[in-house]
């Protein structure tokens, strides 16, 4: 199928601005030809516009979109491999597709996660996960064959109970972001980011999550990333969340995340 090309154009002139971009976030990049431009822009679509019928969500990922696309530079610059789309050929990078629970080490999907203690912060994305049995409260390590760009948060459970979430970077503690998540009757559980935040090769990831103690000593919650993975193919081969990071041994054959 061929890509239209005024998206093309567009999409052209996006990655010249993300080049400016790359600079402000310090990272190493190479620059996505043509074809490589025209299956990002289908993958992009494909998962983040027809995929959802919420108009907030799309115009998030619209947003971002120049950020998304760095990430695409910078994985191909990483892999030292082309990027191809949500169905790439052998050797090639997959995405932008959807982060999945297990390429962080939170479990076989979000809802792993739970439950959480209230009334202090508990860890959620660290490599003392069920899934990663490393220790709790450690930060986890991106590995050699990933890249994240996280545009925002959100919960999938039907009444979510998190107060704020906070994400600790390279060492780095970030500010408190505050969901409300509980106090929102209707609308969507979702706080979208002033700037992505790009995980590549080493970065170090910590979050943790707050719950007040009035809803019991733990309650259930499904907190999710919400942004765009780079994933190289024969990771993206992987079905089983425990054959992707489960082990010691799953982890260093498959670099996508490792414990601390």
């Amino acid at each position: 199928m061929a890509y239209p090309e005024e998206k093309l154009k567009a999409l052209q002139a996006m990655q010249r601005e993300a080049l400016e971009y790359a600079k402000d976030y310090g990272l190493t990049v190479e620059e996505l030809t043509d074809v490589e431009l025209s299956a990002f822009g289908m993958a992009f679509d494909r998962q983040f516009v027809l995929q959802f019928p919420q108009r907030e969500i799309v115009n998030m990922y619209r947003r971002h979109q120049k950020e998304i696309l760095l990430g695409a530079m910078v994985a191909k610059a990483q892999m030292d491999a082309n990027i191809e789309g949500e169905m790439p050929s052998s050797g090639r990078v997959g995405g932008p597709i959807p982060i999945r629970a297990c390429f962080v080490g939170v479990g076989d999907d979000w809802e792993d996660a739970a439950p959480f203690s209230t009334g202090a912060p508990d860890n959620w994305i660290h490599s003392g996960t069920t899934l990663l049995g490393g220790t709790a409260g450690n930060p986890i390590r991106i590995g050699d064959n990933a890249v994240f760009v996280v545009i925002g948060v959100g919960s999938l459970h039907p009444s979510p109970k998190i107060e704020s979430i906070q994400f600790t970077i390279d060492g780095k503690t970030k500010p408190v972001i505050i969901t409300g998540w509980s106090q929102k009757t209707s609308g969507l559980r979702v706080n979208e980011f002033d700037k992505a935040m790009i995980w590549k090769k080493g970065t170090t990831v910590l979050a943790k999550v707050f719950i007040s103690a009035a809803f019991g000593s733990s309650v259930d919650d499904y907190p999710y990333l919400i942004g765009a993975a780079y994933i190289l193919e024969p990771q993206l081969r992987v079905l089983d969340a425990a054959d992707l990071c489960g082990s010691a041994e799953a982890r260093d054959v498959n670099k996508v995340v490792l414990t601390t």
